[in-house]
């Protein structure tokens, strides 16, 4: 009788030890990725996790978890085991739900094609569904408050990490979220007759225009000084924007793209387009509500990313002469 008790508490104290070396050891798990379903039970997340290899003991974890209560507590999802994972690690990642996300960045610049775009080709959502979310006024005015005919300039350029099992809404309502969090400190008092929409709208064109943040300001201040001079925009971006929605993708505009008949062509129209034409970052948006004041009416690129300032058509043409001759041409 004595023999079989020191045996049982021998195994007892065993067993303890080894539950001790499964809790805090870490094993190596070679890139498993499994499914845990909404209401799987833990013995059958337990036999799931020894099958992948990702525990060794089944039986320690379904006691572990229904000991202590955590059992009802086990989140549903894709999870990614790489690296090395003790018993309590594996729990923790489950009950953190840590599942599997996907990374995505938007950059700035991004319309609502390119962003809708480089969603579905993340395997985050449907590009039909995506779009069509985009353009329609009803969610537009849900999601932001105002009248507006889509979500363009809405879109916030940031990189994402969404789970698999999300929705082409919820993505969309996430990023509008997003832009009017990474915004909220700037102020959208009126400035120079340009409501909150129109500032979207112009922060937009600089976007594309610009390639160095420092330049932005001044680039708002040569666009304001030419709208309250009842001056044509005459902005490329707005044209290349034309382009995209024609499937046409270039880098140089030519003569005949100036005479397309759209209410974006600012060669053709006054003021600003009727939308955004891509989404801002909050430098640009910044840049047109703090312009750099200047006399500055006319600008064209050097070639180099940056951008070349004058006052009048003829500084702005003699300017352009002295760059031909500089480059050889």
């Amino acid at each position: 009788m004595r023999l079989f008790a020191f045996i049982l508490i021998l195994i007892v104290v065993l067993f303890s030890f080894y539950s001790v070396f499964l809790f805090f050891k870490p094993f190596t798990v070679s890139q498993k990725i499994i499914e845990i379903n909404q209401g799987e039970s833990a013995l059958s997340i337990a036999e799931k996790l020894f099958d992948n290899n990702i525990i060794k003991s089944k039986f320690a974890f379904y006691l572990y978890v229904k000991l202590t209560g955590i059992s009802k507590n086990l989140s549903f999802g894709k999870y990614l085991f790489t690296g090395r994972y003790s018993l309590f690690d594996v729990i923790r990642k489950i009950r953190s739900a840590e599942i599997l996300l996907r990374r995505i960045t938007i950059p700035e610049g991004y319309n609502i094609r390119k962003t809708c775009r480089r969603l579905a080709a993340k395997k985050l959502g449907d590009y039909d569904l995506l779009k069509k979310l985009c353009q329609d006024s009803a969610f537009a005015r849900k999601l932001t408050g105002f009248s507006i005919p889509t979500l363009e300039g809405f879109l916030y350029p940031e990189t994402y990490y969404f789970p698999e099992e999300i929705t082409e809404k919820e993505i969309i309502t996430h990023l509008v979220r997003r832009f009017f969090l990474e915004t909220a400190e700037l102020d959208f008092a009126p400035k120079r007759n340009m409501d909150f929409y129109e500032t979207i709208i112009m922060a937009s064109i600089i976007e594309k225009e610009a390639h160095y943040d420092d330049e932005k300001p001044i680039i708002a201040g040569v666009y304001l000084n030419r709208i309250e001079s009842r001056m044509k925009l005459q902005a490329d971006p707005t044209v290349a924007y034309i382009l995209d929605t024609y499937g046409k993708t270039r880098k140089k505009i030519y003569y005949r793209d100036l005479e397309i008949d759209s209410p974006y062509n600012t060669y053709k129209y006054l003021g600003l387009p009727p939308t955004p034409i891509c989404s801002p970052s909050s430098v640009s948006i910044d840049a047109v509500l703090n312009p750099e004041e200047t006399h500055y009416y006319f600008f064209f690129a050097d070639g180099n990313g940056r951008h070349i300032f004058s006052r009048t058509y003829m500084q702005h043409l003699s300017a352009q002469r002295e760059l031909k001759r500089n480059n050889g041409k």
